[in-house]
């Protein structure tokens, strides 16, 4: 799974109450001068309040070199983000202590009215009530509604669980996006896993299946659509549509729990479009056979293993790569920062990964009545508010980088040449000498300053920031013997 990079720096909202407080000079390149107080700056522009109350905004780059140092050197004390903002689903959401597990959760016949967008070669649109599957092929309307009743009945699933989540389409969509694509091939060449049996890739916003995975025909039936072979495999579709549904919560959850979840949901008993809640533990038992044949878990022949807490909550930024976070500080970052990546892991220490991630999700969903896991949530929800205004800050920084790299690599060019001139010595630690005959090039601005993330938590470890409630003053080993005792009390095996 991707998550958003992380880079730090310049904010994208600069102002100082100080630097507000006095009219000052101000002069363009042309020398044309006006006296103003300073209103800030955002996005390359800073704002000029005059005498009368009148607002002017003018680029950065338009002003005299005086005055663009003493702008950037009055917009580096910027307050922190606010704490939190308010939230629509705020007012969707039940208390933690109100929320119950459901028995049973069917798919929302309101939403089973499929809509033909479009069905051309190699391109087509249908569309149910919260989800646009784009395929690569035209799908017989049977065979969509049962597609649709899949994705749909999963929504409603992550919905009705008790964790507070109120499913809504990624920032600019007005549907969950799906795409299915008629060959493994054309799949793979979005750049999935070549593992994977489907994915929901973040940063796209985007789900993507093969047909093979969904129980599709492999060959092309009447009116030129493909058709059904049987149950429609619905384990890819609801371990992906999870993801979905929380993508709000992904950033700022590890990937043991991310996964774990996914995991729980798409190992409930579904049948005809309605899953079995209250069984949720049958998936420890011995398993049919063919049962879980898809993607990862179809190249396994034997049984996945339990690695063990301590193990699985090393996993917090990729289920690839194990990365103990100790700290969420922003001061902590160079003692966690993550290990060299090794050799890619085997499809057994993966297929270890996501059982025994499972099992610990498994765990938390039932721990003290699933009231951790309600909490917890809670506290992802208030954290995702705090994080927008960060973003924003940094997509200004890149912005301002972007304009200030053609002075920089002009400025170390010129530097290149000056150090060549007779009589020029390179004293180390960026420090030189050089006859009184000869003038240094004029450094170029200073380079932005980081932007404050919220409470001091690095962007890269604030997955781990909220894990205090799930331990609830518990260790690791605790929890290994809990999890060990609930297992044999309720007669499954790890």
């Amino acid at each position: 799974m991707s998550l958003r990079p992380h880079t730090l720096a310049l904010l994208s909202l600069l102002a100082v109450s100080s630097a507000k407080a006095e009219p000052r000079p101000w002069t363009n390149a042309q020398g044309k001068q006006v006296q103003a107080e300073f209103g800030g700056m955002k996005d390359g522009n800073v704002t000029l309040i005059m005498s009368g109350g009148q607002t002017a905004t003018v680029a950065l780059a338009s002003l005299s070199a005086e005055d663009q140092a003493w702008v950037r050197q009055n917009t580096t004390n910027t307050p922190k983000p606010a704490a939190s903002t308010a939230d629509p689903a705020d007012a969707a959401r039940i208390p933690w202590d109100k929320r119950r597990m459901p028995s049973e959760v069917k798919e929302p016949m309101l939403y089973m009215n499929i809509k033909v967008v479009k069905e051309e070669p190699g391109s087509c649109i249908y569309e149910s009530g919260h989800f646009q599957f784009k395929t690569s092929a035209k799908l017989g309307a049977i065979l969509m509604k049962d597609v649709c009743r899949a994705f749909e009945s999963t929504y409603e699933l992550v919905r009705l669980m008790p964790w507070g989540i109120i499913p809504k389409p990624e920032e600019g969509r007005a549907k969950f996006q799906a795409e299915l694509y008629a060959s493994r091939d054309q799949y793979l060449a979005t750049g999935a896993p070549p593992w994977s049996g489907g994915v929901y890739v973040r940063p796209d916003k985007v789900f993507r299946m093969p047909f093979n995975e969904l129980g599709i025909s492999n060959t092309v039936g009447a009116n030129g659509a493909y058709y059904r072979k049987g149950e429609i495999n619905n384990d890819t579709i609801t371990h992906e549509i999870t993801h979905q549904m929380m993508h709000e919560y992904l950033p700022y959850m590890p990937v043991w729990l991310i996964e774990g979840l996914a995991e729980y949901t798409s190992n409930l008993a579904y049948k005809g479009g309605m899953f079995s809640v209250s069984g949720d533990g049958t998936s420890f038992l011995a398993k049919q056979p063919g049962s879980r044949n898809r993607g990862l878990m179809s190249a396994m022949r034997y049984k996945p293993q339990w690695i063990g807490v301590k193990e699985v909550w090393g996993y917090t930024t990729d289920i690839s790569t194990r990365h103990e976070i100790k700290s969420f500080k922003v001061a902590d970052h160079e003692e966690q920062r993550a290990r060299p990546a090794g050799p890619p892991p085997s499809m057994e220490d993966l297929a270890n990964r996501y059982h025994s991630s499972h099992i610990l999700a498994y765990f938390f969903v039932h721990d003290d009545g699933g009231r951790r896991l309600m909490r917890y949530f809670d506290a992802l929800h208030e954290e995702k508010k705090k994080w927008p205004a960060f973003w924003d800050q940094v997509d200004a920084y890149n912005a301002e980088l972007k304009k200030l790299r053609p002075l920089y690599d002009a400025y170390r060019s010129a530097m290149k040449e000056f150090m060549q001139q007779p009589g020029v010595k390179d004293l180390g630690g960026g420090r030189f000498s050089y006859p009184k005959g000869l003038t240094p090039p004029t450094p170029p601005p200073s380079p932005p300053k980081d932007p404050q993330p919220p409470d001091d938590t690095d962007p890269d470890a604030v997955c781990a920031k909220h894990l205090g409630i799930l331990l609830n003053d518990r260790s690791l080993e605790q929890i290994e013997q809990e999890v060990r005792a609930m297992f044999l009390k309720n007669g499954f095996s790890l």
